[in-house]
């Protein structure tokens, strides 16, 4: 298939990319989807899904495979701390036929998303790597590249839907590394003694992480750490992993951790990745389009990765139903329309997932709000609802 044309070109085969794609598809449109890494594949990510996605797993005809494989409704929210473990209700979303979200591993997610694409209709090239872009004013011709060939597609609209930590297609601006910067680490246990109904942050100097339980009868643990404070432990432990030193630490300082953790057993390798580049970045620029994290990402203290990434290309999509034959100028328009109905689904969780992790990764933060909320368990729940877990994006089309 050498310089062939279709109308979308998709970078990104994630649940930002599999998303938009499929809903392309079902609008009539013709749409490549170029994924480098063969599925199925672990991922570095907490893997809750909120119940607001439900409505979208029904569109995409998912809503059955996720009832069926994700793990148990998560109706309460804790937050594990010091000597503290404190827990309340999750809040629900109403007028929905799931008010409680779950999680689903990657490997099992990002691969039903691929083949319900590939059933609408999208051609997907897998595992071929992007490597340029190149703008023809009227169209896109993306290079694209396997182990030993390389062709050519070109199209009108060219969406990116890249994590942020992954090599982009397009330059972006390089920052050094930082004391500051979040590394993410995420592995598997069985047997822990976690309530089945409870998805619970981790809070240890330092750093913030998340456990919860997810399919196959496994619980998922999912943290990120400061760059400077791991290598103050590695000094410390100059024998142990990396993983490992995180675990001690966040075993040796949050007692909750340790209660449900203390007799589980790890299934799997960990997995890392990092920096983390949480913050708001753009949607559009020069008639592309960017969807998922590359478009921006919150902390993941807030468990909402996921939903945003899929979310954010339902919201793209629809934004693009008017179909294929948009000229460039129509397409300002959509970025327009596309950015600022992003940022009215998502900024204000963004901001509330920054204040929450400066807060609760430092000793001082939870030495004033532990006894507070301790005190007031419902904060617990307003924070939820400040995270975007009962914010339902607009009525389909």
């Amino acid at each position: 298939m050498m310089n062939s044309d279709v109308d979308a070109i998709v970078i990104g085969g994630g649940p930002a990319g599999a998303t938009t794609a499929l809903l392309l598809a079902r609008f009539g449109w013709s749409v490549a989807l170029i994924e480098k890494k063969s599925f199925p594949r672990t991922k570095v990510c907490g893997e809750f899904i909120s119940a607001t996605s439900f409505p979208l797993l029904s569109e995409l005809g998912l809503s059955e495979f996720y009832l069926q494989h994700a793990g148990p409704s998560v109706t309460r929210v804790g937050w594990f701390g010091a000597e503290k473990m404190l827990m309340t209700t999750m809040p629900p979303v109403e007028h929905s036929d799931s008010k409680w979200g779950r999680a689903l591993g990657r490997e099992q997610l990002d691969t039903a998303l691929l083949l319900q694409a590939i059933k609408a209709g999208v051609h997907v090239w897998q595992p071929w790597t992007a490597q340029t872009i190149i703008d023809k004013k009227d169209s896109f011709t993306c290079i694209l590249e396997t182990k030993e060939k390389c062709t050519e597609l070109s199209a009108r609209t060219v969406i990116i839907a890249q994590g942020s930590w992954e090599k982009p297609v397009i330059r972006m601006r390089e920052t050094a590394h930082k004391n500051s910067d979040l590394l993410a680490f995420k592995t598997h246990f069985q047997a822990t003694t976690l309530d089945q109904d409870l998805m619970s942050l981790l809070s240890f100097p330092g750093g913030y992480g998340g456990l919860v339980h997810s399919d196959s009868n496994r619980v998922s643990l999912s943290c990120c750490i400061r760059r400077d404070v791991l290598q103050k432990l590695r000094l410390e432990k100059p024998g142990l992993q990396a993983s490992d030193v995180v675990l001690n630490h966040i075993l040796s300082t949050c007692k909750g951790a340790q209660n449900v953790l203390g007799t589980a057993r790890r299934e799997e390798s960990w997995l890392s990745v990092g920096p983390l580049h949480p913050g708001i970045r753009r949607c559009y620029d020069n008639g592309l389009f960017f969807v998922g994290n590359i478009a921006g990402e919150a902390h993941p203290i807030i468990a909402e990765g996921i939903s945003m990434a899929m979310q954010s290309g339902w919201l793209l999509a629809t934004s693009l139903i008017n179909g294929p034959t948009l000229t460039r100028d129509d397409l300002i328009q959509v970025g327009y329309r596309y950015s600022k109905k992003w940022h009215k689904q998502f900024a204000s969780r963004i901001y509330a997932a920054a204040f929450f992790a400066h807060l609760t990764s430092r000793r001082a933060g939870m030495k004033v709000l532990l006894p507070l909320v301790a005190r007031f368990p419902g904060l617990l729940t307003f924070g939820a609802t400040l995270s975007g877990k009962n914010k339902t994006l607009p009525s389909f089309p």
